[in-house]
């Protein structure tokens, strides 16, 4: 006698040969990929670790104003009794004593550069706290989440680059350009998960010829004394030293 048809298994057992159910099946913490739109590039948001880098940045700000005055020598100004005259002098528009001035040349003072940058960084910083605060209460307000841990980390984590960078730049004095550059070209991918042959030539390939183009071409200068070189015969280093 013929067994019945159960049309629910008709895709030959598929669900049952998975490892795991229908209600445990694998989910994926990545957000499906989107086509991203030229207006969202500019699109502001505000999320939960906001208000955190938003302290930080205004705190880094006032302590920058804060030195302001004795780092770029402005505490030491002897400023003259006509002030106005002295600005009009600076800036170029009339000469005093017969003496003759450019346009500008208050802007060869080491002072004026740190303080165009303080007058837009210390009131932004500020207005941006001040909005970070609004977007904070009004989300306890409506009892949204404000928990910051997980975006707080991820900033954390970002300085882990920072490290690969540094111990970069303490390679090159040992090992020399080249093979520090390769080093870092082939583990940053791995590092990031592309493991496979294929993208291990492709970064072996690229470091390479980065080094080919800012050092071979560009003569980009280098540390005079590597350790690695040292210990190479005289010829070779000195190749070594020029090309690579």
């Amino acid at each position: 006698m013929r067994a019945p048809v159960d049309k629910n298994n008709d895709l030959l057992l598929f669900a049952e040969g998975l490892p795991c159910t229908q209600a445990e099946q694998f989910r994926s913490e990545c957000p499906p990929d989107k086509k991203t739109k030229a207006e969202d590039l500019f699109e502001f948001s505000r999320g939960r670790g906001d208000l955190h880098i938003s302290i930080i940045v205004a705190c880094l700000a006032l302590f920058f104003f804060a030195m302001f005055f004795t780092q770029t020598g402005w505490d030491n100004r002897k400023l003259p009794n006509g002030f106005s005259s002295y600005l009009a002098h600076q800036f170029g528009f009339i000469d005093l004593d017969g003496k003759i001035t450019r346009f500008g040349r208050i802007l060869k003072q080491s002072w004026v550069a740190p303080m165009f940058c303080l007058t837009v960084l210390v009131p932004t910083a500020l207005w941006n706290l001040r909005a970070s605060c609004k977007e904070h209460f009004w989300r306890k307000r409506f009892l949204l989440p404000t928990k910051a841990s997980f975006e707080v980390v991820k900033y954390i984590e970002a300085f882990e680059f920072v490290i690969y960078f540094i111990a970069y730049t303490m390679l090159v004095p040992i090992f020399g350009y080249l093979l520090a550059t390769v080093l870092l070209g082939v583990f940053l991918p791995w590092r990031l998960g592309y493991r496979s042959r294929v993208w291990m030539l492709r970064s072996f390939s690229c470091s390479v010829a980065v080094v080919i183009v800012f050092r071979t071409l560009l003569q980009i200068k280098t540390p005079v004394s590597i350790w690695l070189y040292d210990l190479m015969p005289t010829p070779l280093r000195g190749f070594m030293l020029t090309y690579f």
